[in-house]
């Protein structure tokens, strides 16, 4: 039985292990193992009063572990959990790190186009973006350079906050070497430049930790929330402040609060446990060791929260909400404060005021009493006890990846992801004297950007945008693995010619290799918010240059892309090498432009440039491309036409051109041609299948079998495809083809045909 209700716990079947562990429990009497397997059913099953009660008994048939409630903690989360994977898509940013949520330091542009700080991406082995959530297999950290324009950008545009970075790279070099004094001087004078830097008050708040001052440790983890509600690890630093003040229940909560968007965070899992096994743990009344565990512990706390299904207010005596349905709702309150937050100001003076007070300690939202503890203040640290109510309302964290700070007690148990977890995460509700929300609205399009901030007037220069190679505004900016940027039409042309970096000369085959296409996601942001006017012009520019481009064989006024090469048919596959750089160019430039298409004449002569009179269009079905930038096209005869005037574009020709087409028939001449036709392609078949075999083979091969006729010869403006079969593969002179090409006469066409057949079947009967 006890397997039975395993294997059902073991495919999500909790409903029905529950079932089987109470009819054990009956059958064969209680035991730790039993009790511990219905807890962890009604856990994962949502029934936590239950689960409670389970976990309960199995305390008294004999010691469980703290790693036993593993169960327990899964089933919390997923009843708080929230997924924001897709709502990190509609967030873009343009100077903050996705992972540490500050400036970008020293920033690194990945293939997929989003930027990370240097040292967020070598902490992550997992390869996968922490915004679009794309796996770089092969992606390699150390060998891409630092963007230099957002590099410039930032050292520009945010004088005080490198400063402050320079300070904090200090610090950790203190922190690093175990001297957390001298990392908190550090971090504290780095403050005072940025105030409102939540990395830098998480620094701190770490190292206050690890000095054993929990108190101050909490001040800061409840600034960095208040800073930054979306930045998940302000709460996992706040967990662990309370753990440290023995304030169980509250760490409860915030612990939670870390799982409930990030489920891979392994240390808020192991806290979580810690705390749930002293809060369940029943002594012996008469056990000296219950009474000091009664200081810190009060299972009821707990025992009502999971009972109720958090759904009782008494728990929150101090949120001033007439009703909380359940932590899930917290949550959603929380992320939706998030999602619209933009700090616009400092403290108010009463409140900045009251920050200062030496010996303010934290807020117990369990007794609504405040906690006295006597603590040495550093000038600059911020106090919790403005923020301090956001403890049992604010829901989320990430937990991995500091940034700056090695994160000893921040390890995940796994680095595999089963779903993006860099995305929005939830805000805290703060008084309104102590923080104030807005939206840039000065800004062009900043309500798309979740980091957008005024930039002195003096500051945007346009000219600190402009690609290398065209001296235009950047559009579609992409980054190389050298770091520069530049429009990406500009690079994919400067590449058909070598594959070195127009600036550093730098290899970029692993670039053209990969055929990167991603835009770079932090430059399109800063040139569509701050040069919006400059941007559209460019834009519009580049449209005009596209719609020049599709207009290229949609009449007789505007020219086409001409391919020398080799002549085509219509219908008939047409198979294509592209290496030569101009012809990279323009089949680029006919799949941007969405017409798909070109022409195809022959050279006359050794000179390109003079080439045929006639020749037909191509369609592109299908490009592959190789890692030197070569590629094959598969592509289809279309239409016919007559030159009219010939020209160049970009280094390849182009031709004003007559589009051609059969004159039709009807009555007599009608019934004639398809008499014609049907004798020309019973001659045709025959003549084909007098082939020797492997000539046969070869015809296949390349042109496929004979079409079938056509039920309307006159249906197609070029007359039935299997004719032109029959030019394609006929042992024709190309001056003769040519000549059959150009004729708009399909009888005509028929009678050539029948003209070379009859030669051909004489020429055999005499060999």
């Amino acid at each position: 039985m006890v397997d039975l209700a395993r294997q059902a716990f073991s495919t999500n079947n909790f409903g029905l292990a529950a079932e089987i562990f109470e009819r054990t429990i009956k059958e064969n009497g209680p035991k730790m193992d039993l009790y511990l397997g219905l807890a962890d059913s009604f856990a994962r099953g949502g029934q936590f009063q239950k689960a409670f009660e389970a976990y309960s008994h199995a305390f008294r048939f004999g010691k469980v572990k703290p790693e036993k409630l593993k169960h327990l903690v899964t089933g919390l989360i997923e009843s708080v959990k929230q997924d924001t994977a897709n709502e990190n898509m509609n967030k873009k940013c343009m100077f903050t790190c996705w992972v540490c949520r500050s400036l970008l330091s020293d920033p690194v542009t990945i293939p997929c186009g989003h930027t990370f700080c240097r040292k967020c991406l070598m902490k992550d082995s997992s390869k996968a973006c922490r915004i679009c959530g794309v796996v770089h297999y092969t992606l390699k950290v150390a060998n891409l350079k630092s963007n230099i324009l957002l590099t410039h950008v930032i050292e520009k545009w945010f004088v005080d906050e490198c400063e402050a970075n320079r300070l904090k790279s200090k610090g950790n070099t203190y922190f690093e070497l175990r001297d957390f004094p001298n990392a908190i001087i550090y971090y504290s004078k780095a403050i005072e430049l940025v105030p409102k830097d939540h990395l830098l008050l998480s620094n701190r708040c770490y190292a206050y930790f690890l000095l054993d001052d929990a108190a101050e440790a909490l001040q800061d983890a409840d600034n960095v929330i208040r800073l930054r509600p979306d930045w998940p690890k302000g709460y996992f630093r706040r967990g662990c402040a309370l753990y440290g003040l023995k304030r169980y229940e509250d760490a409860v909560v915030s612990f939670l609060q870390c799982l409930a968007l990030d489920t891979t965070v392994a240390s808020a899992k192991d806290y979580l446990c810690k705390i749930l096994h002293r809060i369940l743990s029943h002594l012996p009344p008469d056990d000296p060791k219950s009474l000091v565990r009664q200081q810190y512990v009060n299972p009821s706390v707990l025992q009502n929260l999971i009972s109720s299904n958090f759904n009782t207010a008494q728990l929150f005596p101090n949120l001033n909400v007439s009703t909380i349905h359940h932590l899930r709702s917290i949550i959603s309150e929380t992320i939706t404060t998030a999602e619209n937050f933009s700090v616009a100001s400092e403290p108010s003076p009463s409140a900045a005021q009251a920050d200062c007070c030496d010996g303010d300690g934290p807020y117990d939202f369990t007794t609504g009493r405040e906690v006295t503890h006597t603590v040495m203040r550093c000038r600059s640290a911020p106090s919790s006890r403005g923020s301090s109510p956001l403890a049992m309302r604010d829901l989320s964290i990430q937990s991995v990846a500091n940034g700056s700070l090695p994160d000893v007690s921040m390890t995940t148990c796994s680095r595999k992801r089963s779903r993006n977890v860099s995305g929005q995460c939830p805000s805290s509700p703060t008084r309104s004297s102590e923080l104030k929300y807005m939206r840039p609205d000065t800004l062009p399009t900043a309500s798309s950007y979740s980091d957008a901030k005024n930039i002195p007037q003096e500051l945007l220069t346009v000219d600190d945008f402009e690609c290398g190679l065209c001296y235009r505004l950047f559009y579609v900016p992409v980054t190389t693995p050298c770091g520069h940027v530049f429009c990406r039409q500009c690079l994919e042309r400067c590449l058909d010619h070598t594959t070195n970096c127009p600036l550093c000369k730098s290899s970029l085959v692993e670039y053209l290799a990969e055929r990167r296409q991603a835009v770079t996601e932090s430059v399109q942001a800063i040139l569509e918010t701050y040069f919006a006017q400059e941007y559209e012009e460019r834009k519009k520019t580049h449209e005009e240059e596209m719609l020049e481009l599709t207009r290229m064989g949609s009449d007789e006024k505007h020219e086409i892309p001409v391919f020398v090469c080799t002549l085509s048919f219509p219908t008939i596959p047409c198979p294509l090498h592209i290496f030569e750089p101009r012809y990279r160019l323009m089949i680029r430039q006919c799949m941007e432009s969405g017409t798909r298409q070109f022409g195809m004449c022959v050279a006359l002569g050794d000179d390109e440039n003079n080439f045929s009179d006639v020749g037909t269009m191509l369609e592109i079905r299908d490009v592959q491309f190789f890692p030197d930038g070569r590629s094959l096209l598969d592509t289809i005869g279309g239409r016919r036409f007559k030159v009219l005037e010939r020209g160049h574009r970009d280094g390849y020709n182009t031709a004003k051109v007559e589009f051609l087409s059969d004159r039709k028939v009807e009555g007599e001449q009608l019934t004639e041609l398809q008499q014609l036709e049907e004798e020309m392609y019973t001659l045709s078949k025959g003549w084909f299948d007098d082939l020797p075999s492997m000539h046969k083979q070869r015809i296949v091969k390349h042109f496929g079998t004979i079409p079938p006729k056509d039920p309307d010869p006159q249906a197609s403006p070029n007359g039935p495809s299997w004719h032109w079969w029959v030019v394609a593969v006929l042992p024709l002179d190309p001056r003769v083809q040519m000549a059959l090409v150009s004729m708009v006469s399909f009888r005509e066409r028929l009678l050539a045909i029948k003209r070379v057949l009859t030669y051909l079947k004489k020429k055999v009967a005499n060999d």
